[in-house]
């Protein structure tokens, strides 16, 4: 951990540019300063903030919404004893802030023609090779989020889950080259009757998943004969245990979709009913059971 603490804190932005290209991401900008346009937005002396920096901008296709989508990468690489509630609180704020003035700003009106802004990812790594699993989700749950009128994707990435990635990463090279046809990709579950989908690209979603399904083709030879066989794999960030298989593999398809859309995706009631043509009541009827059917079967996970 403290090789790879020390590898990432030399060129964060860097690491966030290779890691998410690695992911099918396009980094569409880097290192780009931009006009603060709120009157709202202070810096760390209250006085009006003049402009925000933007350490990466980068996009990618979203199979579940089929849209191209953008979010800012804020990257902070700080001593451990700087990972505290306030601090988290202020860069989170300073994230929005950024996003706000990013969606309008001209400087990145031509990388975003194509692309929808819908958030920002914190990178934090510790420079000092200190890490305590504890007292870092301790510090994350006490983070004040700023109220906002329309709402924002704000994910957190710490040294916890960088390292998930790298090994991901790693994997998903080793598979790549026992692979043909470039046929490595993310399985996407169907949502309102659609069919399945497999792509190359890592969403945010998955990103920040304890499990990702992927497949690929491999070539097997058995007594001189060679076939295609389609393999399917299981990424696990958590230890797995057979409740935790069964958690996956028996939720109703009426249950899974709402749960998508609304958990994973964080899309309002109202656009959920309408993406699956189903009324509002009947929706929140199907959130309903599913959190019953959670709490008795999985008491853990709730």
């Amino acid at each position: 951990m403290g090789e790879l603490s020390q590898r990432i804190g030399k060129k964060l932005e860097h690491y966030g540019n290779s890691i998410f290209e690695h992911l099918e991401w396009k980094i569409l900008a880097q290192d780009v300063q931009i006009d603060c346009i709120r009157a709202a937005h202070k810096n760390a002396k209250s006085s009006d903030k003049k402009t925000h920096g933007v350490d990466i901008l980068a996009g990618y296709y979203n199979p579940f919404t089929k849209r191209q989508e953008a979010f800012i990468i804020e990257c902070k690489h700080r001593e451990w004893s700087n990972f505290i509630p306030s601090n988290l609180s202020l860069w989170v704020e300073e994230l929005c802030n950024t996003i706000e003035c990013a969606s309008t700003s001209p400087a990145l009106t031509t990388y975003l023609e194509e692309y929808t802004l819908i958030g920002g990812i914190l990178l934090y790594n510790s420079s000092d090779n200190i890490y305590e699993m504890e007292r870092a989700l301790k510090s994350i749950s006490q983070i004040k989020v700023p109220r906002r009128r329309h709402p924002l994707m704000i994910y957190l990435a710490d040294n916890s889950r960088l390292e998930k990635w790298c090994s991901f990463n790693a994997e998903i090279a080793k598979i790549k080259q026992n692979s043909i046809e470039n046929s490595f990709g993310i399985i996407y579950p169907s949502i309102g009757g659609s069919t399945w989908d497999r792509s190359p690209v890592v969403t945010p979603t998955y990103l920040f998943s304890d499990y990702i399904l992927a497949s690929y083709i491999k070539s097997v030879t058995n007594q001189g004969i060679t076939t295609k066989v389609d393999i399917k794999a299981l990424f696990c960030f958590e230890h797995v245990t057979d409740d935790s298989l069964k958690y996956l593999q028996d939720m109703k398809p009426e249950w899974r979709d709402v749960a998508i859309l609304h958990f994973v995706e964080e899309r309002p009631i109202s656009e959920v009913s309408q993406i699956l043509g189903i009324k509002e009541a009947s929706c929140r009827m199907r959130l309903t059971r599913l959190r019953r059917y959670l709490k008795k079967n999985f008491p853990y996970k709730i």
